[in-house]
Order: C-alpha cells, then structure tokens, then sequence
C-alpha cells in the first residue's frame, strides 16, 4: 500500500512539472531560442570570468584564447539559426539579435570583442584559424611571441638559479646578460615599423623591468652607460665650444661697428644762412668779452 501511495505521488510530481513547463513554453513566445540564448550566456560568462581574473596584469591573450574560441563558435552559431522560430515564426537569429530594443548578447559580444580582445591586440601575439562549420578553430603563437617567450624563461631560470631570499644582490651580476638580450630583443621588434606586440608581451616586459630596477635595484649595462656618458660629455662639451666661438666672434663684430667716427671740422664747409649768422654772433660776443 506503502509503495503505491509513493508511486502516485512520483506520478503526480512528474505530472505536474510538465504541466507547468508546458505551460511556460505556451506563455513565452521565444520559449523555442531560449536554449541557444543560455549557451551564449553561458560561455560569455566564462569569457568575462578569464579575462576579469587576467585583468592585472592584462593577459588575455595567452591565458583566455580558448575561452574566447568557444565564445566566438556560440556567437557563429546564433547567428546562423535560420531553421529555428520562435512562436511567431521569427528564426532565432533575429530574436537573439534584431527582435528588440536592444540586444544584451549582441553588446556582450561587442565589447568581449571590440573592447577587450581587440583593444589587447591579440592577433599581434597570436593566430587563430576558425572552422566555424567543423567547430574545430585551433591557434598558434606566432614566432615573435616564441622568441620573447624564450628569452623571458631564459632570464628566469637564472634568476630561479641566484636567488637568495635573504641575499638578492647575485642576481644582478649574474642574470644581466640574460636580461639584456630580453630586452634589446623586445626593443628591437617594439621600435619596428608596423609590427607590435600584444598587450601581454608589453605587459610583461613593463614589469620585468620594473622588478629588475625597482625592486632589486639592479643598474643597467655599466658599460654601455659609461660609452654613453663620454659620448654625451664629448658632445656637450663641442656643443659649448661652438657657443663660445659664436658669442666671442658675434661680440668682435658688433665692437667694430661700434667704434666711434672722429669728424674734421677742417674738411667741412662753412656754415651758411641763419646758421652762419648765429655762428657770427657768438663769435662777434665771444670778441667783446675777450
């Protein structure tokens, strides 16, 4: 009797959940895309997730590239839903995307895209090879990428290898080398016309050297600065030179224009007109009183 009482209850539970989702499906108009919507969401929010959690420092690009596959594949196949309607016979694809004011997945996938993975410049770091149709997109760093990333490990092994942490002064001495290679391998491609890197790189390289001097207060190549101290006191010092030269002969010049013209009254002729009169006025009073 037990058992049977637990049978129809089962039997009326079950019953009553179809009820109320067919009723649910009945109500809601897009009920048929809602499927396609939640997958969406689902690996939008995995991507947001990866790149919040790789947001400082920004390494999107190499920590969430597969996240960022799989969201664009759901994104492809959305769009592509011209064999699925809603109540209304609207294909999914527009009710995802056109059927409303607005469209909360389409500005999530804009700003996953335009804002976050664009703005990062990942295809500066990476390829990515889509087969939307055989879902079977793969990705491969490209060589520019492999090289940093290898002298980035090289730099790191050794400073694996000297680190002290209650003595960090071995580090500089003997990891220089590798660091400088690190960075006029990163200087050379950062200052290449047209070609970057991808915010991951940059932002690796930022703070690799904000560790390398900041924080262990490692100096730069000694001899590299001594070259260029000697060249910039060698310069300064003809730069002054010159000036020098430039103010002596400019003052040369302007003392001889300056010299003053001593005038011969003996060459002049003798005054006329009024001025002749006042002249022989003065002298004819100058000759009383004498």
């Amino acid at each position: 009797m037990t058992i049977r009482i637990l049978l129809l209850y089962v039997f009326i539970v079950l019953y009553s959940s179809n009820i109320v989702e067919s009723l649910n499906e009945t109500w809601d108009l897009d009920g048929p895309c809602q499927h396609y919507i939640q997958d969406l969401a689902e690996v939008q929010s995995r991507m947001v997730k990866c790149a919040s959690n790789y947001s400082s420092p920004p390494k999107v690009c190499t920590n969430c590239v597969e996240q960022y596959i799989a969201f664009k594949q759901m994104e492809y196949t959305t769009h592509h839903l011209d064999n699925v309607t809603s109540l209304d016979n609207k294909t999914c694809t527009n009710v995802i995307y056109g059927n409303y004011l607005v469209s909360y997945s389409h500005e999530i996938s804009e700003s996953l895209t335009r804002r976050i993975w664009e703005n990062s410049r990942c295809s500066s770091c990476l390829k990515i090879t889509w087969d939307f149709e055989g879902n079977k997109s793969t990705y491969s760093y490209d060589d520019q990428t492999l090289q940093f990333q290898n002298h980035l490990y090289s730099w790191r092994e050794c400073v694996t290898n000297f680190t002290d942490p209650e003595n960090l002064s071995n580090v500089c001495p003997n990891c220089e080398q590798t660091f400088n290679e690190l960075f006029e391998y990163y200087w050379k491609i950062y200052t290449e016309p047209n070609v970057d890197f991808c915010l991951d790189v940059e932002t690796t390289m930022n703070d690799t050297m904000n560790i390398w001097h900041n924080v262990w207060q490692c100096p730069d190549d000694t001899k590299k600065d001594r070259h260029h101290d000697v060249m910039m006191v060698a310069f300064s010092v003809s730069i002054f030179v010159v000036i020098i030269g430039i103010f002596y002969a400019g003052s040369y010049i302007q003392t001889e224009r300056a010299k003053p013209s001593l005038v011969r009254y003996s060459r002049l002729e003798a005054p006329r007109g009024e001025r002749s009169r006042l002249l022989s006025s003065s002298t004819m009073t100058t000759s009383a009183r004498i």
